[in-house]
């Protein structure tokens, strides 16, 4: 952290109260009362508060100003749930339903004393409130259980950038713009600002686009970008046993697809799949396998994942189509069909990676070898398959031109198609921000048809 941030103060002491009482001038009295009140209802016991300020926090960084906490096995705890599960909408800087998960799966219990636990979910309490209190950035919590701590190594810049990743809170978070046609069938998510994937984070922005949805408005798509989420390469995958990129063997594109489902399984737990029903009947995701840096000659894969939240099915895709420098090192899905699915509600919907919707571009036609052969294919089963609807998952979109060539080939190609999106993070870490288009150009030139767009500030 030091690294990182420069002073970092072990074992700080805020001069702050411990019981509700204390906290009566504030917005948040009632809700610490409340509590206050569930934990010692939870067992009976009144008086488990034994100081009169709050115990010293792990860590304190000053600059920008937030508390890290360490929370081994023993902080989950069913009263430690009980207190999280009465939280308000207050920013936190860790993933309140994955620590309610967590308190569930260990129940740690600690009786000595034997009020321990409530007196632990407490303090841990006020230590979550105290950024609301002090204006300070969200308080992080880290898990024992997330990291093998003690073997990061301080010279190893992938080892400070995982570290990093858990810090993100603290630089702000983000804030949600919601633009609305007025009768929109489709929505999806720009992500203004660095993305890195990281499936907590995915989880908190989609509860966040949950609870940011119109009222009694229901669409029937969701739409993410490319690379919304990312999962660890499978360790059994060695380059030598891809063998060919472009023609993978069934066990390679099973492995990465069974990978990418137990992400998104622990994506959609903890009620957020139930949440997703209220407002969409499919949401698609952008999958992508961990690179260092988005290092593009690393062996990866870039997969596209749309999900029927009623049945719970999931239909996956990929890109098919990779760029010159991608082809010798992606795991090409060669399955054209797997594009296309039919949707309740919908009709026939094609689905495309982030380069695959370069095969409209006019200019592709001019590619050569396999290219050629793939894009006539390509282009032959979509007139055959006949799509009303097209969904088109880049990484980034922040020119107009980078997609307008092949929307207008595929719209002149496709007379079938009656609405298309794209949801590309409007963000290049290569490029100025002052070389960008204006939001509104790229939003308008990236879509066919009425849609509800969640622009997503990083900040």
């Amino acid at each position: 952290m030091e690294k990182i941030y420069g002073e970092v103060k072990t074992n700080y002491k805020f001069d702050l109260g411990t019981t509700p009482e204390d906290y009566r001038e504030t917005p948040y009295y009632g809700r610490l009362l409340e509590i206050y009140r569930a934990l010692q209802n939870y067992r009976g016991y009144r008086k488990f508060v034994k100081v009169s300020t709050i115990p010293r926090c792990d860590f304190f960084i000053p600059d920008p100003g937030f508390v890290v906490e360490f929370d081994e096995s023993q902080h989950f705890t069913i009263p430690r749930k009980i207190a999280l599960e009465h939280y308000p909408e207050i920013e936190l800087g860790f993933d309140k339903i994955k620590w309610i998960m967590l308190c569930e799966k260990i129940n740690a219990r600690d009786n000595n004393p034997s009020y321990r636990d409530e007196q632990r979910a407490w303090y841990d309490t006020l230590r979550d409130f105290i950024p609301a209190i002090k204006g300070l950035r969200p308080t992080i919590r880290l898990f024992a259980g997330d990291v093998v701590w003690c073997r990061l190594n301080l010279n190893n810049p992938l080892d400070l950038e995982k570290i990093e990743s858990f810090f993100k809170q603290c630089r702000g978070g983000w804030k949600i713009e919601v633009r609305e046609d007025p009768k929109p069938q489709l929505a999806r998510i720009i992500i203004a600002g660095k993305w890195d994937g990281n499936v907590d984070d995915a989880k908190k922005l989609l509860e966040n686009v949950c609870a940011k949805f119109p009222k009694r408005k229901k669409v029937k798509i969701i739409l993410t970008c490319g690379g919304f989420m990312q999962f660890p390469w499978p360790e059994n995958i060695s380059p030598e046993s891809v063998r060919d990129f472009k023609n993978p063997s069934s066990w390679v594109i099973r492995t990465l697809f069974d990978e990418a489902e137990r992400r998104v399984r622990y994506l959609l737990s903890g009620g957020l799949d139930e949440k997703l029903k209220e407002i969409t009947d499919y949401i698609t995701l952008g999958i992508d396998s961990y690179k260092e840096k988005n290092y593009i000659g690393a062996p990866h894969a870039e997969l596209v994942l749309v999900i029927e939240l009623k049945s719970g099915k999931y239909y996956f895709a990929g890109k098919s189509y990779p760029t010159l420098k991608q082809q010798r090192c992606l795991v090409r899905i060669p399955d054209l069909k797997s594009h296309f699915v039919e949707l309740v509600g919908v009709g026939r919907v094609m689905v495309l990676g982030c380069h695959d919707l370069s095969i409209f571009n006019p200019r592709s036609k001019n590619a050569k070898g396999w290219r050629k052969k793939l894009n006539e294919s390509f282009r032959m089963l979509a007139r055959k398959e006949k799509p009303v609807c097209v969904l088109h998952h880049p990484h980034t979109t922040v020119k107009v031109r980078t997609w307008l060539n092949a929307w207008m080939g595929l719209s002149k190609e496709l007379p079938s198609v009656k609405q298309y999106l794209g949801a590309g993070r409007y963000y290049e870490e290569k490029r100025k921000p002052k070389e960008y288009d204006p939001l509104d150009d790229v939003l308008k030139h990236t879509k066919l048809g009425e849609s509800i767009d969640f622009i997503v500030k990083i900040s």
